[in-house]
Order: C-alpha cells, then structure tokens, then sequence
C-alpha cells in the first residue's frame, strides 16, 4: 500500500494487462512503496555485448520519477536493495494532478501521479513526456484509468 502523498493509496492496482503483463525486474536503491513511479538508476557500464552476462542486479530502480525519467510503476512495497517488479505497460488507476482529460496523453508530474500533457513546452516534448493516455476523466485530486505505453 502507497503512503499518503504518493500517488494511489491502493498502490498499484491494474485493471488490465492485455493477457500479457510487460513487467521488468530489478532491484531497489531504496524503500519503494507499491504504486510508485520508477525510473532506471544506476552505475554506468553495468551491462556487457551479451545476454548471458546480464542478471536482474545489473537493474537498479529509484521511486518518485519524474517527467521523462519515468519507466514504469512498482507494484509492490520493497526494501532497499530488494528484487522488485516494474510495470511498463497495462491499465492502471492512477492519481490525478489536475484535471486528467479522457483521451488525452498525460505525464508523469513528480507527485507519483498524472496531468494532462497540454503547454506548448510539453506538447513539443511530447514524445518524452507522454507516459500513457487517460482512458477517463478525473478532477485533481481524483483518480483515472490510464494506459501506459
């Protein structure tokens, strides 16, 4: 279950997942509550030429992404340094940061929740920003379906 302040309250709570969950482990840098949005951290020159020297470890995460950094939810509680699991695709009940517009791109904002993608700065970054799009619509401080890509 996510703390107060950090997004859902519920933690991660997938509607759906398309029968194929896209989900990637890792490791923690630190305590991540489920629910919280992730982002790769960690040392240069971890990863080699070949699959068969990569390992989970080689992964790390941090919690509280933001902006372009985002790279999926965490979908459960984890310790520092505790294998984990991130969810970079599927329908997930997330926060609103603002109003959240069906339909329309939405950005991961900081908050471990979303916002309409809208300001001519963000529309002309929009291929970074863009974590999903609303499949509802929700008031700040409400919650919305969004899908992520």
């Amino acid at each position: 279950m996510a703390g107060a302040g950090i997004g859902n309250p519920s933690g991660a709570v997938a509607v759906f997942d398309f029968g194929n969950p896209q989900i990637v482990g890792g490791r923690a840098k630190a305590v991540i509550s489920g629910g919280v949005f992730c982002f790769g951290s960690g040392a240069d020159n971890v990863v080699t030429a070949v699959i068969s020297s990569f390992v989970t470890n080689d992964l790390q995460f941090a919690g509280n992404a933001s902006g372009a950094q985002f790279n999926g939810i965490n979908l459960y509680t984890v310790g520092s340094n505790d294998p984990m699991a991130v969810a970079t695709n599927g329908v997930f009940i997330l926060t609103a940061n603002g109003a959240v517009t069906a339909a329309y791109p939405v950005k991961c904002d900081g908050n471990n929740s979303v916002a309409n993608v809208g300001s001519t700065a963000d529309s002309v970054a929009l291929g970074n920003l863009a974590i999903g799009k609303a499949l509802t619509s929700a008031a700040s401080g409400g919650y919305c379906l969004v899908q992520l890509r």
